[in-house]
């Protein structure tokens, strides 16, 4: 399925081909705007609208300044993601220990060993141990630690792409839901509803091809089971019995759910029909762009009830 999309109402029309748009003859919107063809949707969230007037220096320091945070956040602990990449830290930096009071009783075993006593020389079997016992924690801190370390890089990333929203938005970071498994990454609240994002920081080459998501491995792609899309499918659901259970009607809410996809190498051949998959770098144009939200009371009300909930909340300055 392919889609012609209008960037002036947001709209898009889903069409087989592009010979099926020019057979059907539809090549502007409803509004007049010309439409755009793209092989994917989420193509066209990268897509730079068009403008007819020459681009000034003004132009050029306003996109720089919006791309400048304009908020600061107000932090309560770490989020789930620090302490586990900060654990394995500290893990590594105990076998660093081990190794170099090994190394230093192995020297000591082996000089005293020679000029004072042969049975010093034990002091030589047991440095070595505590060197090989500090390498091998080490090298479990850094296989274990390492998909933390790299989701913590991406959640800072999104987040600091989420920190360019301006002051009508409220970004939470890590939201902890009461007697809901698991966390949320982030979830943006503001004019335009309600957006749960789940950030994933991988690498290799994947593609998604609706609700199955799949990796190359061997020289073949492989469906992974338990991806980013179930997830996601689940904190949304947690997080709409959350604000239900408080009185407050998702029904007429529009909720967004968004896995913000850091990856060198991903293509989207059938999107997902419950959430899309982003860059993260499109991911606050994408949530402008959406639909405005009737109820702000309702939005409000969503955002109080939230705050308590989360690790790290921004806000404008």
């Amino acid at each position: 399925m392919s889609y012609l999309v209008c960037f002036e109402c947001n709209q898009y029309y889903e069409v087989e081909s592009l010979e099926d748009a020019a057979d059907m003859e539809l090549s502007h919107c409803e509004c007049g705007r010309e439409l755009v063809y793209f092989e994917n949707l989420e193509d066209s969230y990268t897509q730079t609208d068009i403008i007819d007037e020459p681009v000034t220096e003004a132009d050029y320091r306003y996109e720089e300044e919006a791309l400048e945070p304009v908020r600061e956040s107000m932090a309560n602990g770490s989020t789930f993601t620090e302490k586990k990449a900060s654990q394995y830290k500290t893990a590594r930096e105990k076998g660093n220990i081990f190794i170099y009071a090994g190394i230093g009783i192995f020297i000591i075993g082996l000089v005293t060993g020679l000029l004072l006593n042969y049975l010093l020389f034990a002091l030589v079997f047991i440095g070595g141990f505590l060197a090989v016992y500090g390498n091998s924690i080490i090298e479990v801190g850094r296989q274990k630690g390492y998909s933390w370390d790299k989701g913590l890089e991406g959640e800072k990333l999104v987040s600091d792409y989420l920190n360019t929203l301006p002051k009508n938005y409220f970004v939470f970071n890590d939201v902890n839901l009461p007697g809901k498994r698991g966390n949320i990454d982030h979830v943006v609240i503001g004019p335009t509803g309600i957006y749960i994002i789940e950030t994933k920081n991988y690498s290799g080459r994947y593609r998604i091809k609706g609700d199955q998501w799949f990796y190359y491995k061997n020289g073949q792609y492989m469906e992974i089971k338990k991806n980013p899309g179930t997830q996601i499918r689940r904190n949304t659901l947690n997080l709409i019995d959350f604000l239900n259970e408080r009185g407050i009607s998702t029904k007429k809410t529009w909720i967004t759910s968004l896995v913000a996809f850091i990856c060198p190498d991903f293509k989207i051949l059938q999107t997902p029909q419950t959430y899309k998959v982003l860059p993260p770098q499109t991911v606050p144009d994408y949530i402008l762009k959406g639909k405005k939200e009737p109820d702000m009371n309702l939005i409000k009300r969503a955002a109080l009830e939230l705050e308590p909930c989360c690790v790290e909340l921004t806000v404008a300055r």
